[in-house]
Formats: structure tokens, sequence, C-alpha cells
């Protein structure tokens, strides 16, 4: 009958053994007190969350944090507050740039934040100044900039938002309209061109097309619906574009010649675009060559010469 040798459990095997008995019994005890107990009713509740049905409020209460019960209703109440101020007129232009920009924000979102910010940091500035003590240079630049700021930053943020979006449509628009021109003169339909487009290419080109495509499919006229394309985007191509496909099609033009036209004067537009950037560019480097390149190479080969002749007055001066 084999015997079991006690030697084998000493020494390194006996350390590995405790080791990895600690790491498991470490693991289960954390699993154990971190996990928490879900009854029956919490997981009818988050089943029906994922599915979007109402389940029972009070299985939604347990299951909503913190931040979901109190903080983010509270932060909501705040802002249509702030934005309840805000007139009409106001909100149609603000929904209008945010539909430009490509933003999925609610306008009354925006306008309270606009207000808040507008508010806040001229306060945050004041307390600023208040806090510091006497009043000097520094004090008054930070109320004048929490001033500004506190007024243009949303609007500098929208406006950004709107100019990258506009640029990178008008950039993505030669080559869709070189491909809608070799799809309509291929035979496919002006719907079918779209859709063509909208699955070669990606980004906001294309999901405004698709856009476009969903509300024909619901029965928009298709007229209507091209021309809504070029004014939510105002990009000046896409709306050059646009206005090109309604008239042609009032007028019983061929679309295809159309487009082959406006692809034509879109490429020689992007080109001196293109040119114009590349006679802009010497004028741009110029304050940083004199700002950073030429000091910093003055002071390369200017100054072994000083040290150099520092060393020799210094020298000649303490002979006798």
């Amino acid at each position: 009958m084999p015997t079991f040798d006690a030697s084998l459990m000493s020494g390194p095997l006996l350390l590995a053994i405790c080791m990895l008995a600690a790491f498991v019994a470490t693991t289960v005890l954390v699993m154990a007190l971190t996990t928490p107990h879900v009854t029956p009713a919490q997981r009818l509740a988050r089943y029906a969350r994922y599915t979007g049905r109402r389940g029972s409020p009070g299985a939604e209460a347990e299951m909503l944090t913190l931040r979901e019960r109190i903080i983010a209703p509270l932060f909501q109440k705040v802002i249509e507050l702030a934005a309840r101020a805000a007139p009409s007129r106001a909100r149609r232009t603000v929904a209008a740039d945010l539909q430009m920009a490509g933003s999925r924000m609610n306008p009354t979102v925006f306008l309270g934040l606009r207000t808040l910010i507008l508010f806040g940091m001229p306060i945050m500035g004041a307390l600023y100044v208040l806090t510091s003590g006497d009043l000097n240079t520094t004090d008054i630049v930070v109320m004048a900039l929490a001033l500004i700021w506190g007024r243009r930053m949303p609007t500098m943020w929208l406006k950004r938002r709107m100019r990258s979006r506009q640029r990178a449509i008008d950039r993505a628009l030669p080559y869709s309209l070189d491909l809608m021109v070799a799809c309509l003169e291929g035979g496919l339909s002006l719907d079918a061109s779209l859709a063509k487009v909208v699955e070669q290419t990606d980004g906001p080109l294309a999901i405004e097309i698709r856009r476009t495509l969903q509300e024909m499919a619901l029965g928009r006229p298709t007229a209507d619906a091209i021309r809504d394309l070029g004014d939510r985007t105002g990009a000046p191509g896409l709306k050059r574009l646009t206005d090109d496909i309604v008239q042609s099609d009032r007028m019983g033009i061929s679309i295809a010649e159309s487009l082959r036209n406006l692809a034509r004067d879109a490429r020689i537009m992007r080109r001196q675009a293109a040119e114009e950037l590349a006679r802009k560019a010497p004028i741009k480097m110029v304050p940083v060559l004199i700002f950073c390149v030429l000091p910093a190479l003055g002071i390369v080969t200017t100054a072994p010469a000083a040290i150099l002749l520092m060393r020799t007055f210094s020298q000649s001066a303490q002979l006798p």
C-alpha cells in the first residue's frame, strides 16, 4: 500500500498551496460581499426596462440609482427653469442651429445651460474678486473674461460645431456627386442613386441622405424632402445640389447632366479652396518663425561666440 510522504508538503509546494487557498478564499469573500441580492421583482423590473415596458413603481425605484432618482431630475428641473424665460423665436433658432450641428441635444437643455453659464461664470468671477481682497489688474481681467466667456462660450461651441459639420459635408460632396452621376447615367432612379451614395459613403452627408430617404419612404414628397435636406444642414454645396435637383425636376431637365456640371464646379471650387489654403500657409508660419524659430536659432548661433568673447575680455582684464 503506497504511503504518503510528508516531506512533499514542505517548502515551496506548501507555500504555493497556501497562497492559492488564500486567493480563492479572498475572491469568494469579495464576491459574496459585493454581489447584490436580486429579488424576483427586481429581475422583472430589469426585464421591463430592457423591453421598454413599465413595471411596478416600487421595483423601478429599487433599480434606479441615486443619480437617476434625485440628481438627474433635479438638474433637469433647474435647466427647464433657466430656459423658461427664452422666447419662442430663440427656441426655433437654437433648434435649427442644433440640427445643423448634428447634435441631438434638446433646445431647452441648451438654452438652460446657456443661461446657467451666462450668470454662473460672472458670479464665480465676482466671488473670486471678493475673496482676493484688494482690487487689482488681475481681478479686473478675471471679471472681464468671466463676462465675455459666459456670454459667448455656448454660442461659440455651437457655431464651431456647425462649421465643422458643414465643412465635412462639402468635403465629401464631390465624390458623392460623381457617384450619383454614374448611377443616374447607368439607369438608376434618383432614390436608388441616393441609396447607393449612403451605401458607399459615411459621415454627416450619408446620415442626412439616409434621413431624407426615410422621409421619402414614409410618403413625403420628393421635392420637399430634397429641399429640406439642404435647408437643415446649411452647407452651401449641399444647398446648391438640392436646389439644382428640385429645379431640374420641375423644369423637366436631365438631372444627370445638371449634376455633372455641378460636380465639375464642385471639383473646381475644392481645388481653389486647397490653393487658397496653400497660399495662406506661409503667412501663418511667419509668427511661428519670428517668435519660436528665430530666437532659438539666434541663441544657438551666437551664444558660443558671446561666451568666447566674454572669456577673452575677462582674461585680458586680469592681465597686468
